[in-house]
């Protein structure tokens, strides 16, 4: 016999399958996490190279940015993930942009020194 819950229409006898609701769900939620880490650390890279100009962790921060995507989507969030990917991306290479228009924004070894070390100057 089993007893029906009118208010979700679920049946209550069957500990098996609220198991495996409560693993898909687990599973759901950190798909979820992850692509949503995977934005903030895309998002945020992108905005500390524009504003603060540091272009070295832009490129490390879309790389893994990348990867929490293709996890989430492995995981089971498709659409999000898919999202995550192409925003990680997109401000991946708005980043590297930035390094190479604006001044004053990029790496420290395009400029040469005054003078050589151990020149015999």
């Amino acid at each position: 016999m089993t007893e029906r819950d009118t208010r979700s229409g679920r049946t209550q006898d069957s500990p098996g399958a609220t198991e495996q609701q409560r693993a898909q769900n687990a599973k759901s939620f950190l798909a979820t996490a992850v692509c949503v880490l995977g934005l903030v650390t895309s998002v945020g890279a992108a905005i500390a190279t524009l504003f603060v100009g540091v272009g070295v962790d832009i490129v490390s921060a879309g790389a893994i940015s990348v990867g929490l995507g293709v996890l989430g989507y492995f995981l089971g969030a498709g659409r999000l993930a898919t999202m995550t990917i192409i925003v990680c991306v997109v401000s991946l290479f708005l980043g590297l942009a930035a390094n190479q228009v604006i001044p004053g924004i990029g790496g420290d070894d395009r400029e040469l020194p005054a003078s050589e070390p151990r020149s015999q100057e």
